[in-house]
């Protein structure tokens, strides 16, 4: 009965919400806002922004965001106004309402997507974050399954990956109202993931979903993946039709080294950013440097993602390349050079400093690291290694190392960082509220301050323990 009360108060409580709505412009909106920061600076930094909501359904964080509302002036008593409520209530009740929606739990998001995909209107853009990256990375597949309808594969993409299965997950959620997503900014730092999409209603558009995902075939012994499209096209005079993918596209052994494959997937394998797009928000954020306190980060990242092959999902990382075969490693130059050289791209990815995204078949990958082995004899090892096994063939390919001009991109080229270090130790996400501090916490919070905070435990132990002692020692009552 509790829980029915709570639904019918949260229900009249965004149809009030609702009423007001429908009276003001068309607006930002955030989800699980606590102190109201983000909505603030919406509010004040974005030029041309009308209204912002800033839901929360936490009284304190509510009471909090009024207060900083009333403290940042005018402008924000204007512009950003603050509610007790469930977000996905709210959002459900407000059918294509906002043209952004902001959500960002400290966790998983898989909860808000329906509702989320329903709330932003045609052209409207949502940004979704997910922090739950062991679950996105292979951890816990059956839990990531079960949350994002995808298993996740442990491979050295993984984080790009995640990316992929955030993106076919809200493909999923839209694509049961007639709607389907464009990525805008796809992008993984430090402790989560972020992707900016943009989401359209159109019932034909949809049916290109199947198009633009992908199961993946990860081999158990070498770095090799293979990606199955779920869907294919077939065009006929003016009119297509939509059939399923052709199967398998590997062998029940690899061919390269005789191992098994992981199925993972689907994840989304269409591009993930929209490179205008990207070109021209680095443009304009190098225009306004000064504005920019963390400007070397944004252009870093920016940078990086820029330079990306977008129509490559995934990629590989030359130092598992290398330790599969157990030979030292070329340098990245170096295997860029013979990779250009043979005819295919190369480009490097903003999720992991090593890794290297190429349109070259693993055959032609593993010819280039066979001729490279040629040059820098490795130890003999067992028959039965998939580095044995790959070495064991000769190339067909004859690699050529020598420098290619395309070998560093202009940003390496013109020495433009492209991955900083953390600002400060013990970066990452901090304990979720209400959680109690232990010693396997000083990874997260460093050494100090979990030692304060033991201390302060145990002290409010003492007290509580000495507080009983005397009740139990005072004479009872006649």
């Amino acid at each position: 009965m509790k829980n029915v009360k709570d639904l019918q108060k949260n229900l009249k409580t965004t149809d009030v919400l609702h009423q007001k709505s429908q009276l003001r412009q068309r607006a930002k909106f955030e989800a699980l806002s606590a102190s109201g920061l983000r909505a603030l600076r919406y509010a004040r930094e974005v030029e041309g922004i009308g209204q912002v909501v800033a839901l929360d359904n936490d009284k304190g964080a509510v009471e909090a965001c009024q207060r900083n509302i009333k403290f940042n002036g005018s402008v924000a008593c204007s512009k950003v106004e603050s509610h007790l409520a469930d977000a996905r209530v709210y959002m459900l009740t407000n059918p294509k309402e906002f043209d952004v929606v902001d959500l960002d739990p400290y966790g998983s998001p898989s909860v808000f997507l329906d509702s989320a995909v329903q709330s932003v209107v045609d052209g409207g853009m949502l940004m979704c974050t997910a922090t739950d990256m062991a679950v996105l990375c292979g951890g816990n597949g059956e839990v990531c399954y079960s949350k994002y309808g995808s298993y996740p594969l442990r491979g050295k993409y993984c984080h790009e990956m995640a990316l992929r299965i955030l993106l076919a997950c809200i493909e999923s959620h839209a694509n049961r109202y007639k709607r389907y997503i464009v990525p805008v900014l796809s992008v993984q730092m430090d402790f989560y993931v972020r992707v900016f999409v943009r989401i359209y209603t159109s019932a034909s558009a949809m049916k290109n979903t199947p198009l633009k995902l992908s199961y993946v075939y990860q081999c158990t012994g070498c770095d090799a993946f293979h990606l199955q499209p779920i869907g294919r096209t077939v065009s006929k005079n003016t009119s297509v039709r939509y059939l399923p993918g052709f199967a398998p596209v590997v062998p029940q052994e690899c061919s390269h080294c005789q191992k098994k494959f992981n199925m993972g997937g689907p994840i989304w394998s269409a591009p993930i950013h929209d490179q205008e797009w990207v070109t021209n928000i680095l443009s304009d954020v190098k225009s306004m440097k000064d504005r920019y306190p963390a400007y070397d980060r944004i252009s870093a990242v920016l940078t990086t993602i820029s330079e990306e092959l977008p129509d490559v999902p995934l990629f590989l990382s030359l130092h598992n390349l290398c330790a599969t075969l157990k030979c030292t490693s070329p340098s990245a130059v170096i295997f860029r050079s013979a990779v250009i050289n043979a005819g295919y791209r190369i480009s490097g990815t903003h999720v992991n400093p090593l890794g290297l995204k190429s349109d070259a078949p693993m055959e032609v990958i593993w010819d280039i690291m066979r001729c490279w082995v040629k040059n820098h004899p490795v130890k003999a090892q067992p028959a039965d290694q998939p580095g044995s096994v790959i070495l064991a063939k000769e190339p067909v390919l004859q690699a050529n190392f020598a420098r290619a001009v395309a070998s560093l991109s202009k940003a390496q080229a013109k020495k433009v960082a492209r991955f900083l270090p953390n600002p400060e130790r013990h970066w990452g996400p901090k304990l979720r509220a209400g959680r109690q501090i232990t010693s396997k916490h000083i990874s997260l919070l460093g050494e100090e301050k979990v030692n304060g905070c033991l201390s302060h435990q145990d002290s409010e132990l003492d007290a509580k323990r000495q507080k009983i002692e005397k009740l139990e020692d005072a004479p009872a009552e006649s």
